[in-house]
């Protein structure tokens, strides 16, 4: 009989199946239509046809490599979408993939996804700052503010959709919560999501946000720090979020007790 004890490694592969899984099937319930096909899915969104997000193709399979890219490809122009957003999961086969989709132009980006291994965060939060669910209008200012700041050049139209898509999180898990933190006004000047499947043990963090001329005073440390009790609380073993490989929240949230087990690629091509 093998008694070998489960590795850490084989712990990690686990754990980034069922975050992938989640995040998949998150997509996939917020899709207005979705295509399958042998390389993978696509979802689509024609209320949210300016959004990236609403509107790409999933690669979960690659045994021909071209053909998943050319997939991807038919699939997407088949809808009218004039950009191309495809996301592949899978490390190793993202890298394989790079090489042909960056010959057509596509941009390249790296996520890693973080699970939260239960230990203590380097500083405790500060037990003053109160934060409590706060209502999915009330991040309109706050995203809009945000969008216009990443997306100084597009039109009114395009933020007003990009501000509205986020009703469809609502549909993201079986149990939606957005936290935050208001100022002295009543405004959220911090905020996150928290996605839940108490029935699976998963959860995650997603949308993590401080406005500008409140940052450095903890307010997303107590947001991330209520969410993962709120998660506990519900029987959630696995607790996870994404984040740039590129960019310094990476480190931030390592701090506070979130380990890297994967990556995820993504290749986006702007209208001409």
């Amino acid at each position: 009989m093998n008694t070998a004890q489960p590795t850490h490694g084989d712990q990690d592969q686990h754990d980034a199946a069922r975050m992938i899984g989640f995040l998949r099937a998150s997509m996939r319930a917020q899709a207005e239509r979705i295509v399958d096909t042998p390389a993978g899915f696509a979802v689509f969104s024609g209320t949210y046809f300016h959004s990236y997000d609403h509107n790409k193709f999933v690669v979960t399979h690659a045994g021909d490599l071209r053909a998943a890219s050319e997939t991807a490809e038919r699939v997407l122009a088949a809808e009218g979408c004039a950009h191309r957003n495809i996301v592949v999961h899978d490390e190793r086969l993202g890298e394989l993939l790079a090489p042909q989709l960056l010959d057509t132009r596509h941009l390249h980006a790296r996520d890693v996804l973080m699970r939260h291994d239960d230990r203590p965060a380097d500083r405790p939060t500060d037990p003053a700052v109160i934060v409590a669910e706060i209502a999915l209008d009330e991040l309109r200012d706050t995203d809009r503010d945000s969008w216009q700041s990443e997306l100084p050049h597009v039109s009114a139209e395009v933020i007003e959709q990009l501000v509205d898509r986020r009703v469809t999180r609502l549909r993201a898990a079986p149990q939606v919560t957005f936290l935050g933190v208001r100022d002295e006004h009543g405004r959220v000047v911090a905020h996150a999501d928290l996605y839940l499947d108490a029935a699976a043990g998963i959860a995650q963090i997603e949308d993590v946000q401080t406005r500008s001329a409140h940052q450095g005073r903890g307010l997303a440390r107590a947001v991330l720090d209520t969410a993962l009790r709120r998660a506990r609380h519900a029987g959630c073993d696995l607790v996870f979020l994404e984040a740039s490989a590129d960019d310094w929240p990476r480190r931030f949230y390592a701090r506070l007790g979130f380990r890297e087990v994967a990556v995820t690629h993504f290749f986006t091509r702007l209208p001409a």
